[in-house]
């Protein structure tokens, strides 16, 4: 990030940064159909779920991380905490993306390494997250937390012949 960038915490949806759903599906879509092949349906699929995380937000248990370079988001990522109501019993790590000019920096690390010490400190048993086998650097990270592969959905994924993953780690 160059010197007005900066990791915004969105603690409430007062702290919503405008065009954020817009830009994260975006992000998204050209990031994973640059590296997958996947078609249209990605950006519809990230913005219909995180339209469904908004307007549940709950400050207790929901947290994003949000990478902004002025008034331009260019990446975040989120914790949807559990909620047994929905049948949810683990946090899960959502829409964790950077745009290509903030990679390697360091700043992917740190929003991970927070949003870990958010679950920890929330006392959430386990996180789980789903993502794509080739996105190595994002995978190094996990790793490095904690998480390990627990399942993988096969069929394909918008359009592309890739599986979808499913990691998890125990928070303590």
């Amino acid at each position: 990030m160059n010197e007005g960038g900066v990791l915004r915490i969105m603690k409430t949806m007062h702290d919503y940064p405008p065009g954020l759903i817009g830009t994260i599906a975006a992000l998204f879509g050209r990031t994973i159909a640059s590296s997958h092949g996947v078609d249209w349906t990605l950006d519809a699929m990230i913005a219909e779920q995180q339209c469904e995380f908004f307007r549940r937000f709950d400050p207790q248990l929901d947290r994003v991380w949000v990478a902004m370079d002025g008034s331009l988001c260019l990446g975040a990522l989120t914790i949807d905490g559990p909620r047994s109501q929905l049948g949810q019993e683990s946090a899960r790590l959502r829409f964790f993306i950077l745009d290509e000019s903030l990679r390697g920096r360091g700043l992917g690390r740190q929003m991970l390494t927070e949003a870990m010490e958010f679950c920890r400190t929330r006392k959430f048993a386990r996180v789980y997250l789903t993502t794509l086998p080739g996105l190595d650097a994002a995978m190094h990270l996990y790793h490095e937390q904690g998480f390990a592969l627990v399942s993988e959905t096969p069929g394909t994924f918008h359009g592309s012949q890739f599986v979808e993953q499913t990691l998890e780690c125990s928070v303590e």
